[in-house]
């Protein structure tokens, strides 16, 4: 079911959806802790003036708010990362034999059941404690990882079902003849260059230097299109949190979180009415050199297989993805995912707590001012889009990696110091490239593997990212509540040094 191939517009609706919750929830429960802690509602006019009062009851009321938000953001975040920490992968590696849409309407369910449960407890004041519950079925359904990793999954398929027609029509109207071409030459349209020179393969069919190949003079498709869909997760984030602040200020928590949930299942109304499969499962079952890595049955179908024995052929899938590799893949495979992780850890750690960050004195914003800077992340994916369309034309994309590490580090440095507005919102101008190591990292792996092994793949960058998500937050979280009394800026300083790992890793 379905008529279109354009997976850009799940991931700009899910993006605002997510990002138009994210900041409101952080928000709300700052406030609800506010009022359980004081007795009082909370300061509508808080503003820096009011931080700067010499109150020390009330510096010290403040620091008390900021480690209980912090400490039960951490306690959510586990709970979703628990169960997502098996969930996302499997949804993602089981799309290859069951179509891409398996990895992306379950984490559709389960942030608008998320959503929704927020809804209900601003409205009802039902206890926070429910909200951990909601976290636990959001990870069960595979999360944000999941969908990422599904929608990546979809787009490798696309560049390599153009390839395959393309090469199909330069073989002479021989279709058979068009796929040997493929498979001997291991090259998709998606990751042509304009005038670069050829490369050989290795003898598993995989090209021998995908990385230098994209990144040294031609500006692979892949990547500018996994680039592409970075650029709409920020731009659609930063209008959602814009939007949200003014939101708040006019119609409060309640009717914000019920848009958010009722904008999740529009999403999956065109998932599943409008948004055509890119990886029939029919195809997906017929024989093929790599049907080894479920084991002869799965080229048969997996349909006809016991449950347990589906699950433990995707999980074999992920493990032959190294099992079954030349040392040198595994090798540089292993690199990529390690400098993926790491970058995830520096970067999402330190922008994990600039709400927190920017709501304590001597800050103090507003609503708006918080939506107004989340907004300003729009121009760090807009910019970094840009930069891997521009810049892989003439840099390799290590290259391309080392810049956007740097950006991390240098605009993390800087949040660490910024006791102004004006220095809060300059810090972003830094970060301009932070988002760049995303999608090259992503195609640099994409093109280590072959079309049969894309969902193991993005199963394990979906795991691995994942993992890095929780390790960062958590540690992030408790690192900011410990510090937030003497130096809230400690955790920033932190992260940028961080930086300094995947740097030498992919260098």
């Amino acid at each position: 079911m379905g008529c279109v191939y354009l997976i850009e517009p799940v991931v700009g609706i899910y993006a605002f959806s997510v990002f138009m919750t994210f900041p409101l929830l952080q928000q709300y429960v700052y406030r609800r802790l506010w009022q359980q802690l004081s007795g009082a509602p909370y300061p509508e006019e808080l503003n820096i003036t009011h931080c700067h009062t010499n109150d020390a009851n009330l510096t010290s009321f403040h620091g008390e708010v900021q480690k209980e938000a912090s400490l039960f953001f951490l306690h959510s975040q586990l709970c979703f990362l628990f169960p997502s920490l098996l969930s996302a992968p499997l949804l993602v590696s089981y799309s290859d034999h069951h179509g891409r849409k398996a990895a992306v309407v379950p984490p559709l369910v389960g942030d608008m059941l998320f959503a929704f449960a927020y809804f209900l407890v601003s409205a009802f004041s039902l206890r926070l404690d429910f909200l951990l519950g909601a976290s636990f079925l959001t990870g069960v359904l595979g999360g944000p990882t999941a969908l990422v990793g599904g929608c990546f999954a979809y787009v490798a398929d696309r560049c390599q079902q153009r390839a395959e027609e393309r090469l199909s029509r330069k073989g002479g109207g021989g279709g058979g003849r068009g796929m040997e071409l493929y498979e001997a030459t291991g090259r998709d349209e998606c990751k042509e260059k304009s005038g670069g020179e050829e490369r050989g393969v290795e003898e598993d069919g995989v090209e021998e230097d995908g990385g230098e190949e994209d990144g040294g003079g031609g500006g692979g498709g892949r990547t500018v299109r996994m680039a592409g869909l970075d650029m709409i997760l920020g731009v659609l984030s930063g209008l959602a949190s814009l939007a949200t602040g003014f939101y708040i200020r006019s119609a409060g928590f309640t009717w914000p979180f019920l848009s958010a949930s009722l904008l999740h299942l529009l999403n999956l109304a065109y998932v599943v009415c409008v948004l055509r499969e890119s990886l029939v499962p029919s195809s997906a079952h017929s024989p093929s050199p790599s049907s080894t890595a479920t084991g002869p049955a799965a080229a048969v179908g997996s349909s006809y297989l016991p449950k347990w024995e589906v699950l433990i052929g995707q999980l074999q899938g992920v493990y032959l993805l190294f099992a079954a590799s030349t040392r040198r893949r595994k090798t540089v495979l292993g690199l990529m995912l390690m400098t993926f992780a790491l970058y995830k850890v520096s970067k999402i750690g330190g922008m994990s707590i600039f709400i927190l960050f920017e709501l304590n004195a001597p800050l103090c914003w507003s609503e708006v001012y918080v939506g107004y800077g989340s907004a300003l992340t729009a121009l760090i994916y807009l910019v970094s889009f840009a930069g891997v369309s521009l810049l892989s034309r003439c840099l390799p994309d290590v290259s391309l990696v080392l810049l956007g590490l740097l950006s991390v580090s240098a605009g993390l440095l800087m949040a660490a110091f910024a006791n102004t507005t004006l220095l809060m919102f300059l810090m972003r101008l830094p970060l301009l490239l932070s988002v760049m190591p995303t999608p090259v990292l992503r195609s640099m792996m994409s093109r280590l593997v072959r079309s049969s092994e894309q969902g193991a793949l993005f199963a394990c960058v979906a795991f691995v990212e994942m993992l890095s998500v929780g390790v960062a937050v958590t540690m992030f979280n408790s690192t900011y509540a410990a510090t937030v009394s003497w130096l809230p800026g400690f955790s920033f300083l932190l992260a940028s040094s961080l930086t300094l790992i995947p740097a030498v890793l992919i260098g």
